[in-house]
């Protein structure tokens, strides 16, 4: 979720010397050609925001292979699932508006769902947690076949729900209908109250929502690396890229005018920001790690907000926010699984302090052998699948993980290896302790495990 540097305007931050900037712009730049060479990326916009204000922001490589066309100050991404950021923003723009509810169900704005589809409510397609699958994993095939929107909301409703709704966790397709819903309540294109709402107030002049037939100055071409060669992304219809789940077509620069909108209360009200950037909850109280377009958790110890984008039609993307230390970092790329994830953590790491890998934290001696055994019991039953979608998130906040994804990084598991503990506060000032485990498994991991002062285990995260 990088190796020709074409051009890179910077801005640095008053309090760091100029050798200091120096070394950071050198060091930052070298592990983006490095990452671009070894995925294949042809081309990325960077942007690192500290404190209000844009400390580095560069672009580097083609956004078109065929025409030799550099990434630039005007090219434009598509951005995937970060479009369900906005989307989410709609909505709660419309409830101050007081045109609807998030604790609506859709029922009262979608005719003939199915039973068990009654009691989902707008919120839960807005955090996950309607029990809805993910469509996205379905093969291209399976978006020519469902190629209008009521072909797919059919298509959709052919398979049974993972859970009842509130009682799980599962990334999904929900905001797709929350698109529908916007056009139900407003009359019009989903795309057309997200221009006049979001994009022209704030200046964001080359953001749009993809419409097959528009002509968009700039726009990058999109790959994918294939059997050891470049190729173009994949075709799929109109109906599908157009999707509220994943449609918004964007630069740059207007990603960082979206960033601030969301820190300086441009946008949307103190209390539509605060709902936005909190965890959501189960039916049963148990958070989960995602927010209103926004997965929210701590990672090496600090809280981060985070989302990113990836789409078969050949574009990456990802932005990465430490609101506790006023740093975020804002990546696009015409790449199709670019592993943008592990870059702009990196990258951050040049901007905050004490962000050290837990692989690279000297062990200590455990002081509470009979905790690792239960937590290897835990990670037993992972790696066995033991799980169901709605289950899991019963146990514990995984940090946006399923049973299966856990299965297979758990492979072959044998034991934990105790690292160290440190304090940990949550988002909400509550205190916690959190816990650093070495995996042994058929791949060598590094978890942390957050444990509340009842001595309850609250969240489980892959850290290295």
């Amino acid at each position: 979720m990088k190796r020709l540097l074409l051009s890179c305007s910077v801005l640095w931050v008053v309090n760091i010397s100029y050798p200091q900037q120096s070394i950071i712009q050198d060091e930052v730049d070298l592990w983006v050609n490095t990452h671009m060479a070894t995925k294949h990326i042809p081309g990325l916009a960077l942007a690192v925001v500290q404190h209000g204000q844009v400390v580095k922001e560069a672009f580097y490589g083609a956004s078109n292979v065929e025409t030799n066309t550099a990434v630039n100050e005007q090219t434009v991404f598509e951005i995937a699932s970060m479009t369900k950021q906005m989307v989410c923003a709609a909505m709660l723009l419309l409830q101050e508006d007081g045109k609807l509810s998030l604790h609506d169900r859709l029922s009262l704005y979608l005719d003939d769902l199915p039973a068990t589809w009654q009691a989902i409510t707008l919120v839960q397609l807005m955090n996950h947690t309607s029990g809805l699958r993910d469509d996205w994993d379905e093969p291209t095939s399976y978006f020519f076949q469902y190629n209008t929107n009521d072909l797919l909301v059919k298509a959709q409703q052919e398979h049974p729900l993972l859970f009842t709704p509130g009682e799980g966790f599962n990334y999904s397709s929900g905001p797709f209908f929350l698109g529908l819903v916007i056009e139900k309540v407003t009359g019009n294109p989903y795309s057309q109250f997200l221009e006049e709402r979001i994009f022209t107030p704030l200046g964001m002049t080359s953001t749009s929502v993809y419409h097959h037939r528009k002509i968009v100055p700039g726009r990058a071409a999109g790959y994918r690396w294939y059997q050891g060669q470049l190729e173009n992304g994949e075709d799929i219809p109109p109906g599908a890229e157009s999707r509220a789940d994943v449609g918004v077509q964007t630069t740059l620069a207007d990603m960082i005018k979206w960033d601030r909108a969301l820190r300086d209360n441009q946008l949307l009200s103190s209390e539509s920001l605060h709902a936005m950037f909190s965890r959501g909850m189960l039916n049963s109280g148990k958070s989960i790690p995602y927010g209103y377009g926004w997965y929210i958790y701590s990672f090496r110890n600090k809280w981060l907000q985070e989302h990113s984008g990836a789409f078969r039609t050949g574009f990456s993307s990802m932005i990465v926010r430490f609101p506790k230390d006023g740093v975020e970092v804002i990546l696009l790329c015409n790449l199709w699984q670019a592993g943008l994830t592990d870059l702009a953590t990196q990258i951050a790491s040049y901007y905050l302090k004490d962000f050290q890998r837990a692989s690279e934290l000297p062990p200590q001696r455990d002081v509470q052998p009979g905790r690792t055994r239960q937590l290897e019991t835990l990670f037993s039953q992972l790696a066995q699948k033991k799980f169901s979608r709605g289950a899991l998130y019963q146990v514990a906040n995984f940090s946006g993980f399923d049973p299966e994804e856990l299965a297979d990084l758990l492979q072959g598991f044998i034991s934990l290896e105790f690292i160290d503990q440190a304090p940990h506060t949550t988002n909400a000032a509550k205190k916690e302790t959190l816990l650093y485990y070495k995996a042994i498994a058929a791949n060598i991991t590094y978890w942390s495990f957050v444990f509340a002062d009842t001595g309850e285990l609250v969240a489980v995260n892959l850290e290295d």
